[in-house]
């Protein structure tokens, strides 16, 4: 039983919810069947032991005391029934964290059993709650649809066929329910076939982009069209995105229209503004990389680079990363130790004085990198190979041969025996400590060469580094290995 699917599902659920489940068993109203009951308290009591009891033939005993044989069938139709309880416990505490969903439900209910009233009083109580809505829900074309689909043919059935004003509102909430949706969707297969060259078949997609157009040629007359006229532009921007006209319409929408798109729509619009200035910077367009440092700080005052209150690592680093390549040191200072609490506990030391070394490097202040990473600790390869590779760069810019050549050994030690790291990690990296080995000693001894010797040398090394297709940090050593000029 040990290893039932069963099993595992419960023993994931945090402390609370175990419990919460455990209350949803004993509610007689969703099971009256006593031997589940036992069974799952048999589970909660000894899935977290160092060696719990999972004894098929044990368990049987426990939940059916008074049976003298075992029987397999039976306790199997017991594992049965508390799997669909477990089931019917997720469907409905996801149901419960959406309460306009609910209100739906009663409505539709209320509708089956000819309460019409009732269902036209808590269709008024919904409106409300869509009225106090500070944004428009993922899911709110989708509820107003079947609102007005439950009132429109209550109303043309019961009270006046001549009223068309329910059920025109039903198709024009399902057509934006569709549009955003459809175009959602597209946005986000398009960016996933320029990424990793899939294909997909958009449907319908070309015969609505006329009408979806026509929408967006302008401000939208309703607020709750913005959804459909952010994504059509985000689209366009992918389809052409050497007219940078597309871009500056999509970015736009960070004005007025931001407060008429739901938290995942805003941060849609902020990722897909991000992405395309990604895009163009790796094409060689160096503006964009000053549009998405910019993009980052807007993305950074509305809230929209942290989850649940955290800054993710890695968003941490691209942020400092670009602001060193922009030179933007006091600034990228500042976001360093205004966001560190915003990391998880953790990773935050760790992510805060690697980066800073980071900016100290951009600065050419070594002394205070050797510093700052003095107190990161290699809690994983991560780290342990960033921190490496600005140690030996700074050794490199401060010309401590001796320290340099004893990071080079250590660190090849390092990469050869690591287990997280593929073949063709391994590899790259140690051609990247070769060759950074090679170029120290041509610069260490380059006084006793000639400098045309040396030149020729480093003209080598610099022509095998360009050849080498598995090398790391290729840019520093192509750069470092540049012939000097007389």
């Amino acid at each position: 039983m040990q290893d039932s699917k069963l099993v595992k599902n419960i023993s994931d659920l945090p402390q609370k919810d175990r419990e919460r489940f455990r209350q949803f068993v004993i509610s007689p109203f969703f099971n009256q069947h006593k031997p589940t009951l036992e069974l799952l308290d048999h589970l909660l009591k000894t899935i977290d032991k160092a060696k719990p009891d999972f004894n098929r033939e044990s368990i049987f005993k426990k939940i059916y005391p008074k049976e003298n044989a075992y029987d397999e069938q039976k306790l199997h139709n017991v594992m049965s029934n508390l799997k669909k309880l477990y089931h019917r416990f997720l469907a409905i505490d996801q149901f419960e964290k959406e309460p306009l969903l609910e209100e739906l439900y009663t409505l539709a209910s209320a509708s089956d059993r000819n309460q019409f009233e009732l269902m036209i009083n808590r269709a008024k109580l919904l409106d409300r709650q869509f009225d106090e809505l500070p944004a428009r829900e993922d899911n709110y074309n989708f509820l107003q649809y079947h609102k007005h689909r439950l009132l429109g043919y209550y109303e043309a059935n019961y009270v006046d066929r001549t009223n068309t004003d329910p059920l025109q509102k039903m198709l024009d909430y399902l057509d934006k329910f569709y549009l955003i949706e459809k175009l959602r969707n597209c946005c986000h297969l398009t960016a996933n076939m320029m990424l990793m060259n899939t294909q997909y078949d958009f449907g319908l997609l070309e015969s609505v982009l006329p009408a979806v157009a026509e929408r967006s040629q302008e401000e939208p007359s309703n607020k709750e069209d913005w959804p459909i006229v952010m994504y059509h532009r985000v689209l366009l921007t992918m389809r052409f995105e050497d007219d940078s006209q597309h871009y500056q319409n999509l970015t736009a929408l960070f004005g007025e229209a931001f407060a008429h798109l739901n938290p995942l729509q805003q941060k849609d619009l902020f990722s897909f503004a991000c992405n395309y200035c990604i895009r163009r910077s790796n094409l060689g367009d160096v503006t964009y990389k000053k549009e998405l440092f910019e993009l980052y700080k807007k993305g950074l005052n509305l809230g929209l680079m942290l989850e649940n209150g955290i800054i993710s690592e890695f968003t941490y680093k691209n942020i400092a990363t670009l602001g060193c390549n922009l030179r933007e040191f006091e600034w990228t200072e500042q976001f360093l130790q205004q966001y560190r609490s915003k990391l998880l506990p953790n990773k935050r030391d760790n992510a805060y004085h690697l980066n800073l070394a980071t900016v100290y490097y951009n600065k050419r202040q070594y002394r205070e990198v050797l510093s700052s990473l003095l107190r990161v600790q290699f809690t994983d390869v991560v780290y342990h190979l960033n921190s490496n590779f600005l140690l030996l760069r700074s050794y490199y810019a401060l010309k401590d041969t001796e320290a340099l050549l004893s990071l080079i050994e250590t660190f090849r030690i390092y990469v050869m025996r690591s287990r997280k790291m593929t073949a063709s990690q391994r590899r790259a990296y140690t051609n990247f400590l070769r060759f950074a080995k090679k170029l120290v000693e041509l610069r260490h001894n380059g006084f006793t060469m000639s400098r045309e010797v040396l030149n020729k040398k480093l003209q080598e090394l610099h022509t095998k580094v360009q050849e080498s297709d598995n090398v790391v940090n290729r840019e520093w050593l192509l750069e470092e290995s540049k012939v000097e000029e007389n």
